[in-house]
């Protein structure tokens, strides 16, 4: 019997959407055929490459030198150009959608897809990021009219203005080192700390103020720049595997989440540097995670000395994080998916 189809859309900013796509897919692939949404060709390619997917590569919605005005948040569709490029991309997602019949379209971000194929007839799965997302109208209509919206987080993590909880699903966080057997560090070894410097939008200077402490061995993993160290740092660039890597039991890292669920997985204490970004999604999540005593806080802009000052709060603190992770979540989701469309 031939299994029903749906749509997956993978964002292309960061590492984070394209690994949970990496765990959803063999379980959604149980029940599902799963077309891969795509706007990028190196994530088309990934997929591809990676999970032999079919991936359907829109085309962009810009005019060839368009310059993309500033993100305000203030009124929906503002950096959508008026131009034809957004029709061709809405034509060749309606051709597939009328092809295809698929049964819901799991959006994985950019909202203005979700309104798009909801306007098709096809029911709409939003994935809910942390964020001041309530400011922005168009993910708040996304929210209004999504069929269903899931969370890859557990809702002890939610905001206070979040308006959707009732047709939410929270999943707690997924992460790919769940369940396994890992290698553990002893927990007492917190004269090793780690650094992921996941962006690597950091200046020198920071680095140089962060590991200043001789008697902390820093290991740095990430890294695409040589840095000039002290002695007691280790740099050891792109890894392949982090839990081969992560020295000690505490970890700098930013603050997306697909890292925090990772890193929790993985038993650490973390201290958090949230990088900029649209939604200040990671900032906000941070905190939320700080007042929870989940995690510590710390800034770019910190002195050497604020650095020490937080290593040392790491070294003594007790992370909260039971059941944050859920080992189970991807089947868990996929099995909702099933009883809602299937």
């Amino acid at each position: 019997m031939k299994k029903p189809t749906i749509f997956y859309f993978v964002h292309a900013h960061g590492n984070g959407h394209r690994a949970t796509f990496n765990m959803l897919y063999p379980a959604l692939s149980v029940f599902f055929e799963v077309i891969a949404i795509t706007t990028n060709n190196e994530i088309s390619r990934y997929l591809q490459k990676k999970h032999d997917v079919q991936a359907l590569e829109l085309p962009p919605k810009y005019p060839a030198g368009y310059e993309i005005p500033e993100h305000t948040f203030s009124q929906a569709f503002e950096v959508t150009p008026y131009a034809v490029e957004p029709a061709s991309r809405a034509k060749t997602l309606a051709e597939a959608i009328e092809f295809y019949k698929p049964k819901a379209f799991y959006c994985d971000g950019v909202p203005e897809l979700a309104i798009m194929v909801r306007g098709m007839g096809v029911p709409v799965v939003l994935v809910h990021l942390p964020g001041n997302v309530m400011n922005d109208p168009t993910q708040v209509f996304a929210h209004e009219l999504a069929d269903h919206i899931v969370a890859h987080f557990p809702s002890s993590l939610e905001q206070a203005d979040y308006q959707f909880t009732s047709k939410t699903y929270y999943s707690g966080y997924i992460s790919q080192y769940a369940g396994s057997e890992l290698k553990r560090s002893n927990p007492s070894d917190t004269n090793n700390a780690t650094v992921m410097s996941g962006y690597d939008n950091y200046d020198e200077t920071v680095l140089k103020n962060m590991t200043k402490d001789q008697n902390t061995q820093f290991t740095i993993i990430g890294n695409k720049r040589y840095y000039d160290l002290g002695k007691n740092c280790t740099l050891l660039g792109l890894v392949k595997d982090i839990r081969e890597a992560v020295a000690g039991e505490i970890v700098i890292s930013a603050a997306g989440q697909n890292t925090i669920a990772e890193l929790l997985s993985l038993g650490k204490r973390l201290i958090l540097l949230p990088e900029p970004r649209p939604y200040d999604e990671q900032a906000v999540h941070a905190n939320v995670l700080a007042n929870q005593n989940v995690a510590l806080l710390a800034q770019e802009t910190f002195s050497a000395e604020q650095w020490q000052n937080v290593l040392q709060k790491a070294k003594v603190f007790t992370p909260f994080y039971r059941n944050l992770v859920n080992a189970s979540a991807p089947e868990e989701i996929a099995q909702k998916i099933k009883i809602w469309y299937a």
